[in-house]
């Protein structure tokens, strides 16, 4: 069997509201040398049913199925331990790609050998499928590294087409790193290779209670968003990396100094202002409405200054911390 272009990644988790628009956003791209390749993570609604139905009615279609939910690193590993294209192409259950994705990426890649990783700008979407606000994001290799390495925007996930043989060489996602194990690939994917994003929004991704509001998972995102960031300065300067040790209570440990930290410094009162004024800006599902929700709930917060001055120039907070880890290794 000729294997495909691109092995399209999917995995699901309680997806069945949302699945079927995603699936058929991947069936009907106009390259049709793909395969999708759908992980179920143990789902209790009917997703593994929809799934399997898609399997019945497309040969580009495969199902896999977690005993065990595992969170989507592990079903993403999952995926692609089995696939078969020469690119990886990321996108969640919820989340739409636009026609011609997978095709103007593709036609990118074969343009630039050098290139391990390719984005793209997006659209933000209510959950009833109209648009919230478009997202642009620089296109050089330089620019994003500095997006990257500052904690700022950048192109989301659900964008993101990987070279397999680059991803299988870092064994793909580090499961040390669930809500987070996408920025920790990116850097290390950003040592590989040259990095790009397509001035293009080619996928929409869907705002909802699950992925707005929950606190304690952004809470977690923090935490190990900075572990990663400190675990990629320490490799690039040459000192042990905490994230691939065997030793769990030294994991452990750094897990802890790092919230230590973070709790000292502020930042998750921080960012909990800014996750409040995102779920007033939301909940409005009017742009207008939604934008003095959201300024309002920052100003009261006390938080606005320092905020709005990281959105713009990012924290140094994670390069100090990863010179202070450094210094008590020594």
């Amino acid at each position: 069997m000729i294997a495909p272009k691109v092995s399209v990644i999917m995995a699901c988790f309680n997806s069945s509201v949302f699945l079927e628009e995603s699936v058929n956003s991947v069936l009907s791209q106009t390259l049709g040398d793909l395969e999708l390749i759908l992980i179920d993570d143990c789902s209790s609604d009917n997703t593994l049913e929809i799934a399997k139905r898609y399997q019945l009615q497309d040969d580009r279609v495969s199902v896999l199925s977690l005993r065990v939910n595992s969170g989507p690193a592990t079903a993403r590993n999952a995926g692609i331990m089995v696939a078969r294209g020469e690119w990886l192409g990321i996108l969640d259950s919820d989340d739409v790609a636009m026609p011609s994705r997978f095709e103007e990426q593709i036609k990118l890649a074969v343009s630039d050998k050098d290139l391990v990783m390719i984005g793209s700008n997006s659209i933000s979407i209510y959950k009833a499928g109209h648009v919230i606000k478009k997202h642009k994001y620089p296109t050089s290799h330089n620019d994003l590294i500095n997006r990257l390495l500052s904690m700022r925007a950048f192109p989301p996930h659900s964008s993101m087409m990987y070279r397999k043989d680059v991803v299988q060489r870092f064994d793909g996602f580090n499961i040390r790193f669930p809500l987070s194990e996408d920025y920790d690939l990116w850097l290390r994917l950003s040592d590989a290779g040259k990095i790009t994003s397509i001035d293009k929004s080619l996928v929409k991704i869907r705002k909802h209670d699950a992925n707005i509001s929950n606190w304690e998972r952004g809470m977690l995102q923090i935490r190990l968003g900075v572990a990663a960031y400190i675990c990629h300065f320490l490799r690039t300067h040459g000192y042990p990396d905490p994230s691939v040790t065997n030793d769990e209570a030294r994991w452990g440990e750094f897990v802890t100094w790092i919230e230590k930290h973070l709790i000292d410094e502020g930042v998750f009162e921080k960012s909990k202002a800014w996750a409040d004024a995102r779920c007033e800006y939301f909940a409005a599902e009017n742009s207008l409405i939604g934008t003095f929700r959201f300024s309002t709930s920052l100003i009261q917060s006390g938080h606005a200054s320092v905020l709005a001055w990281e959105m713009f120039f990012g924290s140094s907070l994670p390069r100090r911390l990863a010179r202070e880890w450094m210094l008590s290794t020594k």
